[in-house]
């Protein structure tokens, strides 16, 4: 317990980082995203199918935790401190995560199932194989019985833990006994009696996991033929696709989210509609501000509008500098200029930034000390000077994770790459006020097509 006060969850972003985000921009952009969003959906987790097969799990398990008439084996209580412990609901998990991923397989002709998107499948498709369409499945919570190395962090319910924390179901530790869940429980409980592919799966789940909590064996096991084959059917009737599963959950998942009221709700509307659902994010994002909106939505909106061009060109003026492995610093000014920049683009920007003071707010000290660092940089007096201040920024970043810059100022002129050099934009791919970062619109457009029933 001592090492909670060290170690945080996995997250996925930051090995992105280090590959793909020299200027560390990404902790800046999703910031501003999220702060929309709520955490609601991200990179990893925009797949309304993995939402509802987490939901759903959770919702089991909760109720075998809670029926005290079920008890654990003796096994199982040598290796467990009761149905409470997180370890043994990583175990459940990783069980219902690996009996859907197998029994996907075993029915992937079938029409309407959409293998896609199945976290995992390929790992399992070998053991499938391996063991001639019988894998066994350990109920454990050890790396031996995951189909996913991390399967934990990975998985279904690692991608998809940190929205359903958000939105209160139950902690990081998973104690679904929160004064904020009791009412969001009962929305589920309704949400599965009333769909009948839920309801039957349910009923034929619980049962299974309550026959095998029993078992006297430490790690109880079961081969995949000895499941009664109504069971894996039943899960992949449950959840068969996205669109399958979006057109019988949608009402409750945006009740539940909120994504399609207030800024989400913007974005939401515009998203929705034929004339501009399928616009690039800067589009998407003019098209919801016009729309009628409470301050609070509006002002979240607006400081993404604000943001994105200072990091769109900040970012342009960097690429320019990777665009030879060397090349007189004139040269990147050459190239800025014939993209219709100059030594005011940056400063401009920045000036949008600093006259809203309500965007120092949002950002984590992280975002908010790299934010503040790059409106500095905008606001060196001459290109040069910009250039120095951008070169010295990303030297920070790079340290800061133990790495070396990709660029550097070899001499008083010269500029030196130690990377592949990047290609050099035309004014039609980099115009002025184009964006770079999405904002999670393009996740948020994925969901929604889940939401509302279309295929992938």
């Amino acid at each position: 317990m001592l090492l909670d006060a060290f170690l945080t969850e996995y997250d996925e972003s930051l090995g992105n980082e280090l590959n793909i985000d020299p200027l560390g921009l990404q902790v800046i952009w999703s910031g501003f995203g999220q702060q929309i969003f709520q955490n609601r959906i991200s990179s990893i987790s925009n797949d309304i199918r993995n939402f509802t097969l987490n939901l759903f799990n959770h919702f089991l398990i909760k109720s075998l935790v809670e029926d005290d008439s079920i008890a654990l084996g003796i096994g199982l209580r040598k290796i467990y401190n009761g149905k409470h412990d997180l370890k043994f609901k990583h175990a459940c998990l990783v069980y219902l995560e690996n009996l859907n991923v197998y029994s996907v397989i075993a029915h992937e002709n079938t029409a309407g199932l959409e293998t896609t998107g199945v976290l995992g499948i390929s790992k399992a498709r070998r053991g499938w194989f391996d063991s001639t369409g019988n894998p066994s499945l350990t109920f454990s919570h050890v790396p031996e019985a995951q189909v996913l190395v991390r399967q934990t962090l990975l998985g279904v319910s690692g991608r998809y833990k940190t929205p359903l924390v958000e939105m209160g179901f139950f902690d990081r530790h998973y104690r679904y006994n929160l004064p904020t869940a009791t009412l969001l429980w009962k929305d589920v409980d309704a949400l599965i009696s009333n769909t009948p592919t839920l309801f039957r799966l349910y009923n034929l789940l619980r049962p299974h996991l309550k026959d095998l909590l029993a078992s006297s064996r430490g790690q109880p096991k079961t081969d995949f033929q000895d499941i009664p084959a109504t069971l894996p059917k039943a899960m992949v009737e449950a959840f068969a696709s996205s669109a399958a599963v979006g057109a019988r959950t949608c009402d409750f998942w945006l009740s539940i989210t909120g994504l399609d009221r207030g800024a989400p709700g913007a974005l939401y509307n515009v998203l929705s509609s034929p004339k501009h659902g399928d616009g690039s994010a800067a589009n998407v994002f003019e098209e919801a501000m016009k729309q009628p909106l409470a301050k609070d939505a509006q002002r979240k909106l607006a400081h993404v509008r604000l943001l994105e061009p200072l990091l769109s060109e900040v970012d342009l003026l960097f690429h320019l500098m990777l665009a030879e492995k060397t090349q007189p610093v004139r040269r990147v000014w050459q190239r800025w200029k014939a993209l219709g920049r100059n030594t005011s683009t940056l400063a401009t920007c920045a000036a949008a930034i600093n006259a809203d003071t309500s965007m120092t707010t949002v950002l984590s000290t992280t975002g908010q000390a790299r934010l503040q660092s790059l409106l500095n940089v905008a606001g060196q007096g001459g290109a040069d000077a910009q250039m120095d201040a951008l070169l010295s920024y990303h030297a920070l970043i790079m340290e800061s994770r133990g790495q070396s810059p990709w660029v550097t100022r070899a001499d008083g002129n010269q500029l030196k790459i130690y990377v592949r050099p990047r290609s050099e934009p035309t004014p039609a791919e980099r115009p002025l006020g184009g964006w770079v970062h999405q904002y999670y619109i393009p996740q948020f457009r994925h969901l929604l097509a889940g939401l509302h029933g279309v295929a992938a």
